[in-house]
């Protein structure tokens, strides 16, 4: 017993030495996510959008699953426009899925997927015919 406590003594104490040479732990810089939620169970959808997520950029079919973004404990879907515009409407929520942004970013209709990028700190987001848009990170959050 005394030689597995002289073990785990040595143990620890070289753990706290590399702890303090390696200075305060740092949490890892959050950033945005991306998620696949059923299409059929968005939040609330303002009046002149749509849920129209593509299966792919020749658009021949709604996909089963959304792209949606998370960042800093928001979410923001991305809608299409009920007149057909070439644009997206990214919409964030808060936690109780109150909408607390909702802009259009022109270019892009029917969103297929989204990437984020930490290099550029934007999310790109790949619509109907390969067209995109970029987002900052700095749109997303709160």
């Amino acid at each position: 017993m005394k030689k597995h406590a002289c073990i785990l003594g040595i143990g620890l104490a070289a753990m706290s030495t590399a702890l303090m040479f390696a200075g305060p732990l740092q949490a890892a810089p959050e950033h945005p996510t991306i998620a696949y939620v059923p299409r059929s169970n968005p939040p609330p959808v303002p009046a002149d959008m749509n849920v129209t997520c593509a299966n792919a950029p020749n658009f021949t079919a709604l996909a089963t699953k959304c792209p949606i973004i998370r960042y800093q404990g928001m979410t923001t879907w991305v809608f299409s426009y009920k007149d057909n515009r070439w644009s997206m409407a990214l919409v964030t929520y808060d936690q109780n899925n109150k909408i607390v942004r909702n802009v259009e970013h022109k270019g892009a209709r029917y969103i297929v997927n989204a990437v984020s990028s930490p290099k550029t700190q934007t999310v790109t987001i790949s619509g109907q015919d390969n067209k995109v848009i970029v987002v900052p990170w700095s749109e997303l959050g709160k």
